[in-house]
């Protein structure tokens, strides 16, 4: 895990540009009519205050932007440098159609805090441990007044953690989609490795 000693006290938000009108996509919902599509990633231009180093997503927001008419929903992302890493590795990834159901935005963190969950059995067996955010099996309970926005945003979780190989992902940059008539998320997840270690002893141990 990422200790105490190599956090830095720069961080920026960054958040989705609808410039290009091909990222916008129409959204059959009276409370937001666009999302907008385009990836979020840190820039570049802020190496010149902190060299070296990576920048990953430690929060997350959903904006609105637009006339009431026109809303464009947009992702922003709270980036952090960590000093004296580098990148080993990036995957896109989203949600698989069987994945198990989360909050809508700890996609964004599940990397950053992995609860762990157990539950004594009548046999005084303890189930598995879950390496994931989700700590309902079948997704968290929904209000009923909340239930309608299921028909308009995919809630399944995208995991990606110290369960997969070779080590510890975290979040480096993310974007909205439309699929399915849905308002989905995609990470992009990175295997970082400490200066001065191999590629094996990148979070591992």
């Amino acid at each position: 895990m990422i200790g105490d000693s190599v956090a830095s006290s720069m961080s920026e938000w960054r958040e989705s540009q609808d410039s290009d009108p091909g990222y916008v996509e129409a959204i059959q919902w009276k409370k937001y009519s666009c999302v907008c599509t385009s990836v979020v990633k840190y820039n570049p231009e802020w190496h010149k205050r902190a060299p070296g180093g990576v920048f990953i997503v430690t929060g997350a927001q959903l904006v609105t932007k637009g006339a009431w008419s026109k809303k464009v929903l947009h992702l922003r992302l709270l980036y952090t440098h960590i000093p004296n890493c580098t990148i080993q590795r990036t995957e896109w990834t989203n949600a698989p159609a069987a994945s198990q159901k989360g909050s809508f935005l700890t996609t964004i963190s599940t990397t950053l805090s992995s609860p762990f969950t157990q539950r004594d059995t009548h046999q005084g067996k303890h189930e598995p441990v879950q390496l994931n955010s989700g700590v309902y099996p079948d997704g968290p309970p929904v209000p009923l007044r909340s239930r309608k926005l299921l028909k308009f945003v995919d809630i399944s979780e995208v995991v990606k953690g110290p369960h997969d190989v070779p080590g510890h992902w975290l979040v480096i940059a993310a974007k909205l989609v439309k699929e399915r008539r849905k308002i989905g998320i995609h990470v992009k997840f990175a295997l970082l490795g400490y200066e001065g270690l191999s590629q094996n002893d990148s979070f591992m141990g």
